[in-house]
């Protein structure tokens, strides 16, 4: 499959935080879909840099330290009355993870098939109303940080 568009794309979300470990407890859980979505930002793998200097040669040496897999924001239009919307307002009130589950729009065709999906713990930062001008859709941007592993699903499976 060639590239594909961010379309159709969705974001679910389990307030239960129930702890997962494989791809196969994450696709058993029941996740409300966050309505409205306008965007998503970007997720991924980010190792900190560990950087040391040594007085000999004057030089800065570099090592790789932990793994970080980031925050990114998400943007509604804004509606409370959503499920998911609402769930995310929930996760925004607790302290505990929640789980996130970001699914393309590349899911091929048959019964049981699925699109590529990614799975991760996460904790809702942010629930901020966005406002513009007179012809903008109030929006609620969402900042999420990802609290552990991210496990993706590939198409089909």
């Amino acid at each position: 499959m060639g590239a594909i568009s961010t379309a159709k794309m969705k974001v679910f979300i389990e307030t239960a935080g129930t702890e997962c470990d494989t791809l196969a407890e994450y696709d058993a859980l029941t996740m409300v879909k966050v309505g409205n979505l306008l965007d998503v930002g970007e997720f991924g793998a980010q190792y900190q840099e560990v950087t040391y200097t040594t007085i000999d040669d004057g030089v800065v040496r570099r090592l790789k330290g932990a793994l970080d897999n980031g925050t990114f924001s998400v943007l509604l239009a804004r509606n409370p009355d959503d499920l998911g919307q609402g769930d995310v307002l929930e996760g925004l009130d607790s302290y505990t993870n929640v789980n996130i589950k970001v699914e393309l729009n590349d899911k091929p065709s048959g019964a049981g098939a699925k699109g590529t999906r990614f799975y991760f713990p996460a904790k809702i930062f942010s629930y901020k109303n966005q406002f513009g001008d007179a012809n903008q859709v109030v929006k609620a941007n969402v900042n999420v940080g990802i609290d552990g592993f991210i496990i993706e699903g590939a198409r089909g499976t």
